[in-house]
């Protein structure tokens, strides 16, 4: 029964719709009555409509004694073919019909769990956003309270040596090591050359966060960055 009669989605009218093909149903039933004429007599007696309740298309050719010619096909929803399986009120029909409520209840249980999937991982996206979005919060509090953040004792003490050694080394190479006047001048300059790079009115208020990039300028700076 199962190849027999084979369930498709179809579009009838505006909609996409399971859908059965009249002539498998009048062919499972065993109806004696001629196709066009049973399937009319259905449309007639229960006021089925065209692109409501079936569609009707050509498809290929249909063998005959006298030659080939088109045969019309009537796609049928789910409702309509239950009562097309009952019309004639046998065994077979009952039979047909109890097959298409099972699908269409296997159907909903399909669709009912998707639902609950989707929803499922709409909340579950929604919890993520949320998170990221207090990850994000939080980032900024931390950066926010980092910026308003002085540097501590101990770099304060690392930004003198770097400054110290970078005194030292320049004096050394410009010949000036023993000028103590001019090695005075160049100690007040690094730190000055700091102040203006990070805007600060002392060297020890330079924000925590800028620790690592002051030491890397004191360490690159030359003697026509102090002088």
């Amino acid at each position: 029964m199962y190849d027999l009669l084979q369930i498709s989605t179809t579009t009838i009218g505006i909609e996409n719709v399971n859908s059965v093909n009249a002539r498998e149903i009048h062919g499972y039933l065993e109806v004696k009555t001629k196709f066009t004429t049973w399937i009319q007599r259905a449309i007639e007696k229960y006021d089925f409509e065209e692109n409501v309740d079936f569609m009707v298309s050509k498809n290929g050719k249909q063998k005959s004694g006298s030659g080939g010619h088109n045969q019309i096909n009537y796609i049928v929803t789910l409702d309509m073919a239950k009562e097309l399986s009952m019309l004639e009120n046998n065994v077979k029909g009952k039979e047909t019909r109890k097959y298409f409520i099972n699908f269409e209840k296997q159907a909903k249980k399909v669709i009912t769990s998707q639902s609950s999937q989707i929803a499922l991982l709409q909340e579950t996206l929604n919890q993520l956003a949320i998170t990221d979005q207090r990850v994000t919060t939080s980032e900024e509090k931390l950066l926010k309270i980092e910026s308003n953040m002085r540097i501590e004792n101990w770099q304060q003490k690392k930004l003198e040596q770097a400054k110290n050694f970078k005194v030292y080394s320049l004096a050394e190479k410009h010949g000036f090591k023993d000028d103590k006047s001019m090695i005075k001048k160049l100690h007040s300059r690094t730190w000055k050359a700091l102040k203006n790079r990070f805007n600060i009115p002392r060297y020890n208020e330079l924000p925590i966060c800028e620790f690592e990039n002051g030491v890397y300028f004191i360490d690159n700076l030359t003697l026509n960055d102090i002088i």
